[in-house]
């Protein structure tokens, strides 16, 4: 089986007022971890709400927990699920792979659903920038 080169997590609010409603895209290759936020409507100043970073590294490291959240993210998707919830956003997942080749998964359910792949992931993001929205999970909102 061909390797996973790329992962794209994208997430959207569920159920909220207009003023938070968001989209946002995390983007992990073996050298890189980038992260977009966009309020989901061109309210006035929501420009100024975007959020766009990104940073590249050829660390040993890096490369070995890709390889690990690769794994756990296999897991995942593999894994049937029989609920969903309406009234939050969607998480997609998509997977590239070293042959190109590409899957596409969704759900509907709470990001504590993913925790164990999302606290990983986390660990790659640079201290000096924050927790992606679409990687909170309920203990990071009962902290703020």
């Amino acid at each position: 089986m061909a390797d996973i080169i790329r992962i794209v997590i994208k997430s959207s609010s569920g159920y909220c007022d207009v003023y938070d409603m968001f989209k946002d895209k995390v983007i992990i290759t073996s050298k890189s971890i980038s992260y977009e936020y966009k309020p989901m409507f061109e309210l006035k100043g929501a420009e100024e709400n975007c959020k766009k970073w990104n940073y590249k590294t050829n660390s040993i490291e890096f490369k070995e927990k890709f390889k690990y959240i690769a794994e756990l993210l296999l897991e995942v998707i593999e894994k049937e699920v029989d609920k969903y919830y309406l009234d939050i956003g969607e998480i997609e997942f998509n997977i590239t792979y070293s042959d190109k080749s590409k899957i596409r998964k969704s759900y509907w359910l709470p990001n504590d659903y993913f925790e164990e792949l999302f606290m990983e992931i986390r660990k790659l993001i640079p201290e000096c920038e924050n927790i992606p929205i679409g990687l909170k999970l309920v203990k990071d909102y009962e902290e703020e």
